[in-house]
């Protein structure tokens, strides 16, 4: 089990998603099924050839370096649980909400600078909501990702949801605003889902700009964990 106290050194290879999952939540054995809990399930993803698991993997690895393992630790323990939950349940979803803010994290300190982590009240869709500030900037991202849903118009209308919310969080006093859209993720289909396939991805392409222009905010839109290759950004 890895130390999540000690900061990587730059020349580590990254580790595994798998590896950070058992070390932050070890009661979570791994399950080859689609359906189990999605903590298990990921535990058998490898990187190779999962662009999703490997980005993941750079993000936790670029966290640890700004010293922020432990906390992002305790985040998902508390978002899951430290036991398997029944697979697809709101625990996963949560859980996967706190590691798409590490992967915007990520962003954030690659493209902008070292960050703070804020949270807000906010009124929809839930009680507090996560800010990322660069003080040497004053700018603010808002980390934001879809749930899966069974439709493209209800995925639209979650979209100008999570605009709309994040846009009202931002401090609109501030140099710059954006908010980082994460698309979610299919682990067992994902080269045919929504932000891999151009007939499913540009209706979201183009609403994303659209709630954007709206809110006057920049964005960032990401495939499922991919912050380092966005399918668009403007900010």
């Amino acid at each position: 089990m890895p130390d999540l106290s000690l900061p990587l050194h730059e020349a580590d290879a990254p580790r595994s998603p798998a590896v950070w999952l058992q070390a932050m939540l070890p009661d979570i054995a791994p399950e080859p099924t689609p359906e189990a809990c999605w903590v298990a399930f990921a535990r058998t993803r490898s990187p190779e050839h999962h662009p999703p698991m490997y980005w993941l993997g750079r993000a936790l690895d670029e966290v640890a370096r700004a010293g922020l393992a432990e906390a992002v630790a305790a985040r998902v323990r508390s978002a899951h649980g430290e036991r398997a939950c029944s697979g697809w349940s709101e625990a996963d979803q949560a859980l996967q909400d706190v590691l798409s803010e590490v992967c915007a994290t990520a962003w954030t300190q690659e493209h902008l600078g070292a960050v703070e982590r804020v949270e807000v009240s906010v009124e929809r869709p839930v009680a507090v909501a996560t800010l990322l500030h660069v003080p040497s900037l004053d700018a603010w991202v808002a980390p934001r990702r879809l749930w899966p849903v069974r439709t493209m118009d209800q995925l639209l209308r979650q979209a100008a949801v999570r605009f709309e919310e994040a846009a009202a969080a931002l401090p609109r006093a501030s140099r710059s605003r954006t908010v980082y859209l994460d698309i979610p993720l299919n682990m067992f289909g994902w080269a045919q889902d929504v932000g891999y396939a151009g007939p499913t991805t540009e209706p979201l392409r183009a609403a994303v700009k659209h709630f954007a222009g709206e809110h006057h905010v920049g964005y960032v839109l990401t495939r499922p964990f991919q912050w380092g290759v966005p399918l668009e950004a403007w900010y």
